[in-house]
């Protein structure tokens, strides 16, 4: 018999898949349940692809929890959706975030007037996770980065349709952006 060891975060994305299927269990007195989950990997099987979608389908708001945040593509899209009237906020890692590509990813935010902060209070702030209209959730190991999308092996897994789970995100979301410092442009 073999046996295999799953590292931690793919045991966490298990976990949270299968407690999301679990409650897709019909019962006669369990109401609909609409949620889908779709999942994607980098850098050849399309991560960076679902998280623009995710952000793409905002209507109304968009709240991004990250730790490294280049990617120019995702600036885009964030900068896209506000201009589309969304209500786009970013919380990032301070110490994370200290270089060039970092730095003029948050100015180009906030030259959009999208407030963005920075937040210290933990060792480090590795949350990675997009809710957006208070009922879809992006999260898993992918940096909103150059890097997590092109050359390293990252994961993202998106619960579609279910705003229980999205309310808990975005509970944790709330208690880090008050702890969080808004961040000015820098040229």
């Amino acid at each position: 018999m073999r046996s295999f060891f799953l590292p931690a975060s793919r045991r966490a994305l298990l976990g949270i898949a299968f407690a999301l299927l679990a409650g897709c269990a019909s019962s006669p007195s369990a109401p609909p349940f609409d949620a889908q989950i779709e999942v994607a990997f980098s850098p050849d099987a399309g991560s960076e692809a679902l998280v623009l979608k995710v952000i793409g389908s905002a209507r109304s708001s968009i709240r991004l929890a990250g730790y490294s945040f280049t990617s120019p593509s995702v600036v885009r899209a964030l900068t896209d959706a506000k201009r589309r009237g969304v209500d786009v906020r970013v919380l990032i890692d301070d110490k994370g975030n200290r270089g060039k590509a970092n730095i003029a990813a948050m100015n180009l935010l906030v030259g959009v007037n999208i407030p963005t902060k920075v937040i210290s209070t933990y060792a480090i702030h590795h949350d990675k996770y997009i809710v957006v209209d208070a009922k879809h959730t992006q999260t898993g190991s992918f940096n909103y980065s150059q890097a997590a999308a092109k050359s390293n092996s990252e994961n993202v897994l998106v619960v579609w349709s279910n705003p229980k789970v999205a309310a808990t995100y975005l509970a944790h979301w709330e208690t880090r952006w008050a702890q969080g410092m808004a961040i000015d442009m820098t040229y």
